[in-house]
Formats: C-alpha cells, structure tokens, sequence
C-alpha cells in the first residue's frame, strides 16, 4: 500500500514540475516560434497559438510525463493544430464582395455615389445580422481584435467564436447578394415602367 502511495505521490509531482517547465512564458514564445517555423502567417499566430494552448489546457488531464517531456508534447499539440489551420486555409473563400477595379483614382460623382451606396448597404447587412454572430464579425474582421482575445472577452471557447465567425460570413454574403437581387429587379423595374 505504501508503495501504490509513493508512487502516486511521485507522479504527482512529476505532473507538478511539467506543469510549472509548460505553462511560462518561454513555452508561449516557444509556440509561437514552431508555428513561425510550420509557415503560419504572423498576422494569425497570436490566434493560432491561442487554439494550442486551449487544447494543451483541455488535454492537460490526460498528459502523462512519463511518457515523455511536456515541450515534446506542447510540440505535437502546436504541429496537429497548425496543420488543421493549413487544412481550413486551404478550403476557405472570404470574399464579402467583388473587387472593384479602380482606374481613376479621383472617383468621379456616380462611382462615389455607387460607392457610399455599397459602404451603406454592406453597413445596413452587418447590422442585420443575429447579434451573436455581429458581434465575433464586428470585433475580429472590422476591429482588429485577435480571436483568442475576443473569446476571453465573450467568455467562449475559440472554436465557438470561429464557428459563428464562419456563419456571420456567409450571412452576410448571403444578405449581400440578396440586396444586390432587390436593387437589380428594382432597376428593371424601373426600365419597365419608363417603357411603357
């Protein structure tokens, strides 16, 4: 019996140790290094390694250091994470509305107008949206702010806030699209009536 304690007690504090050598501020620069050296572009490590150490603090409970040292399993957590981040990327299209070809850059009154209209309906569309899913879109794509950040705000797990990012984004497009149809048949409406 004294044996199984002792034992215990030693895992215990092996599991102390790897948890005091983990979670530090060496280990945070460390994630962000391998995911520099995994290709992950800098304007999205911070949220990147946000999702690492989510799933390192979700997997800690199972983390056995006798299996081997705790950077070495920070590492694979920070490879299977950013491979799943080059996965997404490669599937993702995030284009809200078509690029619009500027020949002058001096707009001229239509092009301005045409312009302010866009501004205004991508406006009135974003605000049209479910409130929880305005709120991820308007913090990370118009604020600026990271995603882990925004989740610790909202008090929600990353992969929430990615999901509904990933709803508010085709809402809107969907909204978009479905304003450009009204103001189309609006148009030839119009025509019509001209015509007769």
């Amino acid at each position: 019996m004294d044996e199984r304690r002792r034992a215990s007690h030693s895992m215990s504090d092996e599991r102390t140790a790897a948890h005091a050598r983990l979670f530090c501020p060496a280990q945070v620069r460390a994630v962000l290094r391998w995911l520099g050296s995994l290709r992950v572009p800098r304007c999205h490590r911070t949220d990147v390694a946000g999702q690492v150490w989510l799933n390192v603090w979700e997997s800690w409970p199972r983390f056995d250091p006798t299996r081997g040292r705790p950077e070495r399993w920070l590492n694979a957590i920070t490879v299977h994470v950013a491979s799943h981040y080059h996965e997404r990327m490669q599937r993702r299209r995030e284009e809200l509305v078509e690029l619009i070809d500027v020949a002058d850059p001096a707009p001229d009154a239509a092009a301005a107008m045409e312009s302010d209209s866009i501004r205004t309906s991508t406006i009135d569309a974003v605000n049209a949206l479910d409130p929880k899913l305005r709120f991820v879109l308007v913090a990370h794509d118009l604020d600026g702010i990271p995603m882990a950040q925004v989740a610790e705000v909202a008090g929600l797990p990353l992969s929430t806030l990615y999901k509904r990012r990933t709803k508010a984004i085709g809402a809107l497009r969907d909204l978009i699209e479905l304003q450009e149809a009204m103001d189309d048949f609006a148009r030839r409406l119009g025509r019509n009536e001209m015509r007769k």
